[in-house]
């Protein structure tokens, strides 16, 4: 485990929260679903996602619900540790312990919060718990082309594996993405004292 990193489990013994030096990841709940719309109707913070614009209340409770009742789905809020600030939200999808997972969605929602360390934070503590605790032999997620956040993941070490064209929708339009991956090997090999 990084330094000022650490998991914290709920009464099933799953992990429920995450610290990093200076964020928390916690599990989400309905009562963070408020800040999840209000952030996703900010145009800025979905800008590459393939969110759709103006999504309602209802959807997006609707998608909290669905997805809370998916086991190969985890949800996290972001905060910031020493303000108790809601920062942002993570969420792992196609989770198979042992195999394989996507991080399918990871934002810090206001741009004044970005470039702090933050992000690589948050990836780190994610990595962690997904080879460390799931158990997983391949993290793999994407990415819209010409997202600034590509210099944080070629930094900590994810493979490039190609560009998948016109493979996500948003507001009708086709967007291309870069697909990226890390192995466990590669983990241990770039974080052998994790």
């Amino acid at each position: 485990m990084l330094s000022g990193y650490g998991f914290f489990r709920s009464e099933t013994g799953e992990v429920c929260k995450i610290e990093t030096p200076d964020l928390i990841l916690r599990i989400s709940t309905a009562d963070d679903i408020p800040d999840f719309y209000e952030w996703e109707y900010n145009t800025e913070t979905i800008k590459y996602f393939s969110i759709p614009d103006n999504q309602s209340m209802e959807e997006v409770w609707r998608n909290f619900v669905h997805q809370s009742e998916d086991p190969g789905i985890v949800l996290f809020t972001v905060i910031k540790k020493d303000t108790g600030e809601k920062l942002g939200r993570a969420m792992l999808t196609d989770l198979i312990r042992g195999w394989k997972v996507e991080i399918f969605r990871l934002y810090l929602a206001d741009v004044a919060n970005r470039g702090k360390g933050y992000g690589k934070q948050s990836m780190l503590a994610l990595m962690q718990l997904i080879f460390e605790e799931y158990g997983c032999e391949r993290l793999y997620f994407d990415h819209y082309t010409g997202n600034p956040a590509r210099g944080l993941y070629d930094h900590l070490g994810f493979h490039f594996e190609g560009t998948l064209r016109a493979n996500c929708r948003k507001n009708g339009i086709l967007h291309d993405v870069e697909l990226l991956s890390m192995l466990r090997p590669e983990y241990d090999s770039l974080y052998p004292n994790i």
